[in-house]
């Protein structure tokens, strides 16, 4: 028995949701595991969630477009055994690509080191 392709979009399209609210919630501490792992990242707990507060942000609208989008097309979305169903449901995770590189992007223009390596913040005599 296949399963549909409007339950693959519904079901990513809620996990993404779900796994994302945390990190925007900055609940997520610095770890291995879960969250946004990029080398910005892991230079200090403020870029940790910085980065993934923002990436949270992007991961949640994504998550949510691909319910909508799950829910919308129902009536018309392809059978699993069409040859369109691959595209049906490669096409909108290609939106995972510009989601990903706003990510890079904003931590790009993180610091490369943290507040304490710089003195703690605290302003130069």
């Amino acid at each position: 028995m296949a399963v549909s392709v409007q339950v693959v979009h519904l079901g990513i399209g809620l996990m993404t949701s779900a796994l994302a609210v945390p990190l925007v919630l900055r609940k997520v501490p610095m770890n291995y595991w879960y969250g946004v792992r990029t080398r910005k990242a892991f230079v200090s707990e403020e870029n940790w969630f910085a980065v993934n507060a923002h990436g949270g942000k992007a991961l949640l609208l994504f998550g949510l477009f691909l319910t909508a989008f799950a829910l919308a097309t129902w009536p018309v979305a392809p059978p699993p055994e069409s040859p369109w169903a691959p595209v049906y449901v490669g096409g909108p995770l290609l939106g995972l690509v510009p989601v990903f590189w706003r990510i890079r992007r904003f931590g790009a223009t993180l610091p490369d080191r943290s507040r304490a390596d710089r003195g703690g913040g605290a302003a130069e005599p």
